[in-house]
């Protein structure tokens, strides 16, 4: 007979407890050997002290450290649905590098706007083959450039025309000496 809640290893049959006569009577157990003291075991040796370790300890040969931003794959158990990409987050795509001489060509509409009109033509040129940014810069300068040559020109053509009329007046006032 075998005790189907009180699995055995393999090939052992389990204990079976003895059963009580039939009768209301039943005489006490006796009273069990006293047990010898089991030798004492072996006292295993103290701990050796060891010094505290240092709060830096250089990474393990091989070791990445984390990646900055957004995780490349999905958290464990998340799943996208099912023909949808999942969202890592927007990058922001690079930016091409400024023209340098859209930068010149606007100072130099300041200080000296004929220069300042030649390198804003030659900086437009670069832009188109290039495709660098500056293209409004470029532009700005260049109107700039042109304005105060329009005026720089109307102030020499004024500055003429003030000493033309200065020595006709002289001429036809009629003093002389």
């Amino acid at each position: 007979m075998s005790d189907t809640n009180n699995p055995a290893p393999a090939g052992e049959e389990p204990p079976v407890p003895p059963v009580p006569p039939p009768g209301g009577y039943q005489a006490p157990p006796a009273p069990a050997a006293p047990v010898p003291p089991a030798p004492a075991a072996p006292v295993p040796p103290a701990p050796q002290y060891q010094p505290p370790q240092p709060a830096y300890q250089p990474p393990p040969q091989g070791y990445q450290p984390p990646q900055q931003g957004y995780p490349q794959t999905p958290p464990p158990g998340y799943q996208p649905p099912a023909g949808q990409q999942p969202y890592y987050g927007y990058q922001q795509p690079a930016a091409p590098p400024m023209n340098t001489l859209a930068i010149v060509t606007i100072i130099l509409a300041f200080v000296f706007s004929i220069a300042g009109i030649v390198t804003g033509h030659i900086a437009l040129k670069q832009i188109d083959r290039t495709g660098e940014s500056g293209r409004g810069l470029a532009k700005a300068g260049l109107i700039l450039s042109y304005v105060f040559t329009g005026l720089w020109l109307l102030a020499i053509i004024g500055y003429v025309v003030f000493w033309i009329l200065i020595i006709a007046a002289a001429g036809a006032g009629g003093y002389y000496y």
